[in-house]
């Protein structure tokens, strides 16, 4: 019997295995096509041959005819896939996390406050012409935007040293359409922001403008915050079950939920910083990946991750060729494909053959 028992966690242990390998070849090989999406079509030699140089540490000749290819796989296409890679896992992670800690199956990040301070300190930099941190000054006082009205937001809603997860997350709303109504005031007032296409674009979430400068401090950010939440997918599990079963098992509720809401809003406000507002990434994603593993968030995190990866750069790819010779922001393009997907998943909700 345990022989037999032995023999079939060995074969679930395989096929979750598969799973998640099957994911991670499906984001390289859409990673690989997407270098060649684009208003500039690359032959395949030509790319391979860029591959190699940049594996040899060189680049072609300047003046050579390679050398224009070489200029858009690095300097444009390639931080555009990377930067899709990166976001789409911590807004897909972040998803994960919160709707883990709010035991609430149609909740992501954006909804604790991240995504109005973030726009709110956008809107103040472009508009007002603020340039305190130079080149990094519209990412840097969004990302310190977002940071301030989710720590607002996290004090507000604190009694008796606790954290209520309802009070907390209506707190957040209301602060959250406050913030909301602040941001269109000022672009309405504010005459230099009229017809601006830096802050549409960025309102709007859009991948186009990210290069290597704006990448390197955010990735490490957002790898650093990812790790933390991670590590705590054991935890976040016992809390899915109730805060006082999680008390009982010896998790610090508190402190986990201090901590997961603190990496999640790191993260995705970096991300947001060079996006710009990209929806339905953190609320699907999850949910996709638990009907593929199960509830584990040992599982769930990390495929969250992948999946978002996956549909932010497929959403990418489509943002790029959809209109001939323009870029659609890739915040709409998620949003055609968010809208009818959620309305699925609640639907399997409301006829409970989806469980959280």
């Amino acid at each position: 019997m345990s022989f037999r028992l032995g023999e079939i966690k060995g074969l679930l242990t395989l096929r979750i295995s598969l799973k998640l390998t099957s994911l991670i070849f499906i984001l390289a090989a859409v990673g690989f096509f997407s270098i060649f999406i684009g208003p500039v079509k690359l032959p395949i030699r030509s790319v391979l041959d860029i591959f190699q140089y940049q594996f040899l540490g060189t680049h072609p000749a300047r003046g050579s005819s390679l050398f224009l290819d070489y200029t858009i796989v690095y300097y444009v296409r390639e931080p555009q896939i990377l930067a899709a890679i990166i976001v789409g896992a911590s807004l897909g992670i972040g998803g994960a996390v919160v709707q883990s800690i709010f035991r609430n199956p149609i909740t992501e990040p954006y909804i604790i406050g991240i995504s109005s301070g973030a726009a709110l300190g956008a809107v103040m930099a472009i508009g007002y012409n603020i340039l305190i941190f130079g080149f990094y000054t519209v990412q840097i006082l969004a990302f310190l935007s977002s940071l301030t009205v989710v720590s607002l937001i996290y004090f507000m809603s604190v009694r008796r040293s606790r954290v209520p997860i309802t009070y907390f997350l209506l707190i957040g709303i209301s602060v959250s359409l406050l913030i909301s109504a602040v941001v269109a005031y000022v672009m309405i007032t504010n005459t230099r922001l009229a017809g601006e296409s830096e802050i549409l674009s960025w309102l709007m979430g859009s991948l186009q403008a990210i290069g290597w400068k704006e990448l390197i401090p955010v990735s490490g950010i957002i790898a650093v915050t990812s790790l933390i939440n991670l590590s705590m997918s054991r935890e976040l599990d016992a809390i899915q079950m109730g805060e006082d079963h999680a008390s009982s098992v010896g998790v610090r509720v508190e402190l986990v939920k201090r901590v997961g809401i603190i990496s999640t809003t790191l993260g995705v406000s970096a991300a947001v910083s060079i996006s710009g507002l990209i929806g339905f990434v953190g609320l699907i994603m999850p949910h996709v990946a638990r009907l593929i593993f199960g509830g584990s968030n040992k599982l769930v995190l990390p495929a969250s991750a992948i999946l978002g990866a996956i549909f932010l750069l497929l959403a990418d790819d489509v943002s790029r060729v959809i209109i001939s010779q323009q870029v659609v922001p890739v915040g709409i393009i998620t949003s055609f494909v968010g809208v009818p997907v959620f309305m699925v998943l609640l639907r399997r909700l409301a006829f409970g053959y989806y469980e959280n």
